[in-house]
């Protein structure tokens, strides 16, 4: 969720790693460009909570982990990196402790809000699909009951919607499933 500010210098991948490390705020980098992050509504907050808790409760003993959106992932495009702060990430890396960013996402939520919903639809899209172990990202609206699936096969993304509560998002690389009625549990959505 960057803000829409533009960034007047460059910065490098060593100076924005530095900089993370001893802020009390997030920031994405994006090309060289740092964007601080915006806070986040109730509604958002809830959403990506009940995402993390139903992932994390299926992972238990599993190789793969569940991140919140206190851990970012870094992309290498067209010679330039990005990072930034999925709202829930599943890594199947091994990375350790002291890692500054998830090794290997598999699958990557992002929540809706009307300040970010065009940079996830485009250009975080865009950038998250050039991850290689990237399987599936979603957009999980949080005014609707509506998630944006893309979802990598071998012939390439493809796109499902799912809008019903008893809908159920099935995310066969990390061996888990998720009700949309479990997603949007207390939204009174």
């Amino acid at each position: 969720m960057a803000s829409a500010v533009r960034a007047a210098y460059y910065f490098t991948v060593e100076d924005y790693l530095a900089g993370e490390r001893l802020s009390q705020a997030k920031h994405e980098y994006l090309a060289g460009a740092i964007y601080a992050i915006a806070g986040t509504s109730v509604g958002h907050d809830r959403i990506a909570g009940n995402i993390y808790a139903e992932v994390r409760q299926q992972l238990r003993g599993k190789a793969c982990e569940v991140f919140s959106s206190d851990v970012k992932v870094r992309i290498r495009k067209d010679a330039a990196d990005f990072f930034y702060y999925p709202d829930v990430t599943v890594d199947c890396s091994a990375a350790g402790n002291a890692s500054l960013f998830a090794g290997e996402p598999r699958v990557l939520f992002e929540v809706l809000s009307p300040d970010t919903e065009r940079i996830d639809r485009g250009e975080k899209l865009r950038n998250y699909q050039a991850i290689e172990s990237l399987e599936l990202y979603a957009l999980v609206d949080q005014f609707h009951v509506a998630i944006t699936v893309y979802r990598r096969t071998a012939a390439g993304w493809t796109m499902e919607f799912l809008t019903e509560k008893s809908d159920t998002l099935v995310m066969p690389s990390i061996e888990c499933t998720l009700t949309l009625a479990a997603v949007y549990e207390r939204t009174h959505l």
